[in-house]
């Protein structure tokens, strides 16, 4: 996997860049005129949402579940370019990074717990699963949807969807020539370079298309001890190839391939209370005289297969990914030697899937499918414990090494039947087995209670469960529904993989939820306005949740939590040239038994949640100027199950504002900001109680000017 870091990746995008960038050049430019102009000539109404909910491209309107998407052409007009521009947008969603370059989703409340648990969201790039949030970077370019699916998605997506599922569909080679070149400067050095360049090899026949982007940016954590320098910073590349081939007209080949890279000091946290605190309140100071390492490199190549029979589609979907991680930094966040930890990970995974779906206008369309996926995972953690915590010349230096094998097979089935004109029913079933096999060892070269060594031991769970769905809905006319959904998903049992003072509980149980769901979509005033809505309640039992015990975390299952509330999503084409969107999400999500904690809130669930967004384009002479302002709120909420008083979150209401020209010669430029009113917020929290509690701190205000030209 070193073979695919910075200078290999480096040379490959370089060359790609170099020739789109020469071949732009000698192009003709867009005709952007001519889309604004179809566009009117087909009458003033909101564009269509396509989605692939349920394993099929359909029309957002008639899927029964509660699922939000962004299209390709929103997320580049909005200059969505990462997935910390996205968190505030979706009703009931919740986005945390605590300033790092992975993501975390919380989903009506449900996350995911933590190092050695599974993913409660389950994460697909053109329907490969990706395995772990954190394995999906923050960058997003070229990609043609992004679709957030709520509740439990486990027929048809299978392991580890209990919260939902995140879509991310990458733009498809298309037949013209064509692309973009891009960049965005702002302050705290931005510096952003992106190129997408589209090649038809061989007409209809053979299609590719490259893309690459470029992200650095300082960090605005400055460091006060004497070894100085600057926390929470970006610096990494993403590099991917599609191609498409059509052999005859039944006949579909689809190749992909992408890389990313990330080197950055980020993650870092300042103490606000504790023995340590000294009562520095400034959100952007903090403190390390360790290290401040992150480093990522992933790859995954993937090969999908349609072929198109009498009365069905047989798709064939293969995929493997690697993925290393080198992570290590000071985790006292003072001038003083006490504590720093990290994590080395090194994991690849193979996932094989087969379907086969109807493609007839009868009354029942189906597909069923089955479905392996095999995971090899090593993680080293490290734990320093300095002559700060031990005493002068004293160091005790931890280091667990977890190896993982994981195994899973299923077998799957959804079938929807048109019972009437209006009502239409569908039922779905998985079945899924796994199997997970642990090798552990500890050693400490200091030995204390709590830090000390774990003789070798092997340790192996297994078992199957089965994720039922069952929908009932109702068509009033073409463009309204209501519908009524209980879904059941699991996530499976795993092993706590960090340093461990206790064996005995290096297990976890399976969680699981069951999901009651009615919801209402409508498209209204002739395509001008849509309505959307869904009330839920969740059952939630046996749920993975990550603990702390001085400086060490595991995860163990609490008995019982319930989550209910409502979702609601409306657009609105005021004006030919005026659209309005606004979300509003309501979730109360609490432990019902959980020892001391019973009643706690679950983290990272605000109550409420809300976003407004205005879109508004004047046509002018040679091209369009634009406004695109955007509000979002979310409500206090807490970041742990302990719901410490100290990392709370408070309220909090984001404020981005972006303008600028689109030339109809497919040049554009745009000035922005993001978090103008400068809001600062706890992202996360860490503590060695009682000697330190600590927080990541949301990013300051920001601003810039995009560059862009599509030829």
């Amino acid at each position: 996997m070193r073979g695919l870091d910075g200078k290999r990746l480096n040379s490959g995008v370089i060359s790609a860049v170099t020739i789109a960038i020469a071949v732009a050049a000698t192009a003709g430019g867009k005709t952007y005129g001519q889309d604004r102009q179809t566009a009117e000539q087909d009458g003033a109404k909101l564009s269509e949402i396509v989605v692939t909910a349920r394993r099929r491209t359909e029309a957002a309107q008639e899927v029964p579940m509660s699922v939000s998407a962004l299209s390709g052409d929103e997320l580049a007009s909005r200059g969505i370019v990462n997935l910390r521009d996205l968190g505030g947008l979706f009703a009931g969603v919740s986005f945390n990074d605590s300033n790092s370059t992975v993501a975390q989703f919380s989903i009506r409340g449900l996350n995911s717990a933590g190092s050695g648990s599974d993913s409660s969201v389950g994460v697909y790039v053109d329907e490969v699963f990706i395995g772990d949030e954190a394995s999906l970077g923050q960058r997003l370019l070229d990609v043609a949807s992004f679709e957030v699916l709520r509740g439990p998605q486990g027929t048809l997506f299978g392991r580890n969807t209990v919260a939902g599922s995140v879509n991310v569909v990458t733009v498809a080679p298309r037949t013209e020539f064509g692309g973009s070149v891009q960049s965005s400067f702002g302050n705290y050095g931005l510096r952003q370079y992106g190129v997408v360049i589209n090649v038809p090899v061989a007409e209809e026949k053979l299609l590719t298309r490259i893309s690459y982007v470029q992200r650095k940016r300082e960090g605005y954590l400055k460091n006060t001890a004497p070894r100085g320098g600057l926390g929470n910073e970006e610096d990494g590349e993403s590099f991917r190839v599609r191609a498409l081939s059509r052999p005859n007209d039944s006949l579909t080949v689809g190749f992909n391939f992408d890389l990313s890279r990330d080197d950055a000091c980020e993650n870092m946290f300042k103490v606000i209370g504790g023995s340590l605190y000294a009562g520095d309140t400034n959100p952007d100071t903090s403190a390390w005289d360790g290290p401040c390492t992150s480093k990522r490199d992933a790859s995954t190549i993937s090969l999908r297969v349609d072929q198109e029979l009498d009365s069905v589609t047989l798709s064939s979907i293969s995929a493997y990914r690697e993925r290393e991680t080198e992570f290590l930094t000071d985790r006292d966040f003072t001038a003083v030697s006490i504590l720093s930890s990290g994590l080395n990970s090194d994991e690849n995974q193979f996932t094989q899937e087969v379907r086969l779906a109807s493609k007839n206008d009868g009354p029942l369309s189906w597909t069923i499918g089955a479905y392996y996926f095999h995971r090899n995972y090593t993680q080293d953690t490290i734990l320093d414990l300095g002559p700060g915590f031990l005493g002068p010349g004293r160091r005790n230096i931890v280091n667990a090494t977890a190896r993982t094998e994981t195994d899973s097979f299923a077998g799957f089935g959804s079938f929807e039947y048109k019972l009437t004109d209006a009502w239409r029913g569908e039922i779905g079933l998985r079945y899924t087995y796994e199997d997970k096999k642990l090798s552990y060892v500890q050693t400490a070269t200091f030995p204390i209670p709590g830090f000390g060594v774990v003789a070798p031991f092997n340790a192996d769970t297994n078992g199957g469960e089965l994720s039922p769905t069952a929908t009932l809905s109702y068509f009033f006319s073409e463009d309204v529904m209501a519908y009524g959904r209980i879904a059941r998903g699991f996530k499976s049992s795993g092993f706590n993989t960090a340093v461990s003072s206790n064996p005995s509980r290096i297990a976890f149980a399976p969680e699981f939820v069951t999901t009651y769901e009615v919801g209402y979509r409508s498209l209204l005033a002739d395509g001008r306005f849509r309505l959307e809505g869904a009330a839920f309640y969740l059952d939630y039992t046996d749920i993975q949740v990550a603990d702390q015990t001085g400086a060490g975390f595991y995860i163990g299952n609490a008995a019982e939590a319930r989550s209910y509330g409502a979702e609601l999503q409306m657009a609105a084409l005021a004006t030919e040239h005026l659209t309005l969107n606004a979300t509003a999400g309501y979730v109360n999500a609490r432990y019902e038994e959980y020892g001391a904690r019973t009643g706690n809130e679950l983290p990272r669930a605000p109550r409420w949640t809300a976003a407004l967004s205005v879109d508004w384009r004047v046509p002018m002479a040679g091209g369009e100027a634009f406004l695109l302002p955007e509000i979002t709120y979310r409500s206090a909420n807490f970041v742990d199950s302990a719901n410490t008083r100290l990392f709370r979150q408070p309220n909090n209401t984001l404020v981005n504002l972006r303008a600028g020209f689109r030339a109809q010669e497919g040049w554009s430029v745009s000035v922005w900001g993001r978090n103008v009113t400068d809001e600062r917020f706890n992202l996360g929290g860490f503590s060695v109680a009682p000697i330190l509690f600590a927080v990541t701190t949301s990013p300051p205000a920001t601003y810039g000017v995009d560059l862009r030209w599509e030829f």
